[in-house]
């Protein structure tokens, strides 16, 4: 079943590829005189006539395209966007050079309105889109190529549990601790600036970086005086640490006897707590899914995680 905002798009697109496809048909009603005053065009905008039906001929195939997947047809929408406040923009300046000849051009004028408040419309779409739980698909594998790049980097495999923080299983572990910080979009904000500060120091996207050069990026990052950017990579690192060494696969690697630490907990000062803390675990399951071993299965984008919480391996 899709969702509100995908259902919202398929129909702001699919209105806007009919509207698209009528224009050739309008344009040739008020080139044959027969639209009346309501489209009336002069010898000076009719060699125009046939420059406006490709672009709207060819304006009505993409808009289709994205009504048909608007999260795989992300670009095109900014491309609509582009094409119509171009568009806009030279009906502006033709009804400014209009106007200052003294005439009063109205199809110049309604047609950078439509133009430009369809521009509007369609790089609205798209910032909708970024902004969303669930971005478009080409957001999402950069997202998921970002993230494993940085648990990657924070907590490389090949140790004694030979899987690193980029694990499938751990990489859902590290998400959900920093979904129930940031959120969503939260999380897509800071990778995004994680990158930006690969590309300024190391002059290279933090997924085309090599690991020594992602490491010297990330140990800047942590003595960096900017404070909010310091804080970003801790909470990655530290969420990056806990999410490995909850894992039932790095705990039996390195020996950690879970069994021995939770029977000292209950008999410890503050017993009551942490066995109020175990019977909450056991009522929500949380046990049983850490000991569980993760199944393989193909990966899931970044934000399909947090939300549905997949299974599988890297």
């Amino acid at each position: 079943m899709r969702d509100p905002l995908d259902r919202r798009l398929r129909w702001l697109f699919g209105g806007a590829a009919v509207a698209f496809a009528l224009a050739p048909g309008a344009i040739r009603l008020a080139l044959a005189g027969r639209a009346g005053p309501a489209m009336p065009l002069s010898e000076q905008v009719t060699p125009w006539a046939a420059l406006a039906v490709s672009f709207s001929v060819t304006a009505a195939i993409l808009a289709a395209r994205v009504a048909r997947a608007p999260r795989r047809e992300t670009f095109v929408m900014l491309v609509l966007a582009a094409g119509l406040g171009a568009g806009g923009g030279t009906l502006v300046g033709s009804w400014i050079t209009q106007r200052a000849d003294g005439s009063s051009p109205a199809v110049p004028a309604a047609g950078a309105a439509v133009a430009l408040l369809g521009a509007l419309a369609f790089a609205t779409a798209w910032l909708r889109l970024w902004l969303a739980a669930l971005p478009g698909e080409a957001r999402q594998r950069r997202d998921e190529a970002l993230l494993v790049a940085l648990l990657d980097t924070l907590v490389p495999a090949g140790g004694a549990a030979e899987i690193g923080a980029a694990d499938r299983a751990v990489r859902e572990r590290v998400l959900s601790l920093r979904a129930a910080a940031r959120g969503a979009v939260g999380i897509r904000l800071e990778l995004r600036l994680l990158d930006l500060a690969s590309r300024v120091l190391a002059r290279v996207p933090l997924v085309e970086a090599s690991a020594d050069a992602r490491t010297r990026v990330l140990d800047r990052l942590f003595g960096s005086r900017v404070g909010f950017v310091r804080r970003i990579v801790l909470a990655w690192r530290r969420a990056a640490f806990t999410g490995f060494y909850g894992d039932a696969r790095v705990q039996r690697a390195t020996g950690f006897d879970r069994a021995y630490l939770e029977r000292r907990l209950v008999e410890g000062p503050n017993r009551e707590l942490h066995r109020a803390r175990l019977e909450r675990g056991r009522r929500a399951g949380s046990d049983e899914a850490t000991a569980a071993e993760p199944a393989t299965g193909p990966a899931a984008p970044l934000l399909r995680l947090i939300r549905t919480g997949g299974s599988g391996s890297a």
